[in-house]
């Protein structure tokens, strides 16, 4: 059903665009037909079931004529949009594919053998993987007992060796985010000559938001840091990969010798207009806000254990090696995420539409039961 809203709501953009005739036409021709075998609830790859903006949509389609130059204004109508957005200047702005590629970026650009990086497990390994595959170590501090960061052991983690804290907040994937005003007091006393990365993909859907939660502000009084974010998920734009850095440009410049450029024109151009299109994306984290509510109620009514959700999924605990529980919920069409050392019997799940959930939490209570870890 959501399929065929999402159709009719797209119908009237690219109508309205003039981009494509006989649209009504061409959707008929793909309607979906709900009494048919229904594929799997995929709520394993943090993906936004919810959609993007069809303000993003109409410029898009607006641009197609255009897609034979390379982008040029685009990408500096993209770095204005997002420098007035984050309140930063403009030359702070390094527009990337999705974020991947600013922790990439960042991992070639410090590692080396006798320097490391401290973060936390588990969590997102990305620029750490990289990092420890340039010759680099990777230091990792286990999270507090609810699952959240443990800033003085981080801190303590730090030695002279220490190029890089790696702070992924929301962290992925126990979904916690620390006390905003602790981090940032954190990020403060850290020494000066050690970058602070923050990975904040997620952080628009945590309650408050960037407003109460980002580090992008303490980027105007100077400090060593990166803050990365992506249009990947709050947006839902990950098939458009658009996101960016921001740092000061002395950082900047250190990244550019492994930057492999940004994003394509059409990505530029939705970006643009996503950001600016304020009133979608709080509808999008309102949506969040409601089904993640929802199914954490019913987990803690079934006595299930989970960390605290502040981003677009929910981890919890199965008892069940994450592998196995992938195989059993698959088996009742619904794909769950992987598993995360050390942490492998519990289940990372992302956050998909009510109907979604729904059915996930009917599948959930049959393997669960069928496994011995709840009463029938």
């Amino acid at each position: 059903m959501l399929f065929l809203q999402n159709v009719s709501k797209y119908a009237r953009v690219l109508t309205a665009t003039g981009a494509i005739l006989a649209t009504n036409a061409v959707f008929a021709q793909h309607e979906v037909d709900d009494s048919a075998d229904a594929g799997p609830v995929k709520i394993s790859g943090n993906e936004n079931a919810f959609g993007y903006s069809p303000a993003a949509m109409t410029a898009m389609m607006q641009s197609l004529g255009g897609i034979n130059r390379y982008a040029r204004t685009q990408a500096e109508d993209f770095t204005a949009a997002v420098a007035a957005h984050e309140k930063v200047p403009a030359n702070f702005i390094l527009p990337t594919p999705g974020s991947g590629p600013v922790l990439s970026m960042t991992a070639l650009a410090y590692a080396a053998p006798g320097k490391n990086v401290v973060t936390v497990t588990p969590g997102y390994t990305q620029l750490t993987n990289l990092f420890a595959s340039q010759g680099g170590t990777v230091k990792s501090v286990p999270l507090n007992e609810n699952l959240a960061y443990d800033l003085k052991a981080i801190e303590a983690a730090i030695d002279k060796d220490t190029v890089i804290v790696y702070i992924c907040n929301p962290n992925n994937p126990t979904g916690t985010v620390p006390d905003p005003e602790e981090l940032k007091a954190f990020v403060r006393r850290i020494p000066k000559n050690v970058l602070i990365f923050a990975d904040e993909a997620y952080l628009e859907l945590a309650p408050g938001g960037v407003e109460k939660h980002s580090l992008a502000p303490l980027l105007n009084e100077g400090l060593n840091m990166i803050v990365s974010r992506t249009m990947s998920k709050a947006y839902g734009m990950a098939g458009l990969r658009v996101g960016y850095g921001m740092a000061k440009p002395e950082i900047l410049t250190k990244l550019r010798p492994y930057y492999q450029g940004g994003p394509n024109l059409l990505a530029l151009v939705g970006g643009t207009a996503a950001i600016l299109d304020k009133e979608f994306l709080a509808e999008n984290i309102a949506n969040y806000a409601k089904v993640r509510e929802m199914v954490t109620k019913e987990l803690a009514g079934l006595g299930i254990k989970f960390a605290e959700p502040n981003g677009s999924f929910i981890f919890m605990e199965t008892g069940i090696e994450a592998v196995e529980f992938q195989k059993l919920m698959l088996a009742e069409k619904i794909e769950v995420g992987r598993p995360f050392a050390p942490m492998t019997k519990w289940a990372r799940v992302s956050i998909g539409t009510e109907d979604e959930m729904k059915r996930f939490l009917v599948a959930f209570k049959k393997v669960m039961t069928a496994q011995g870890k709840l009463k029938g």
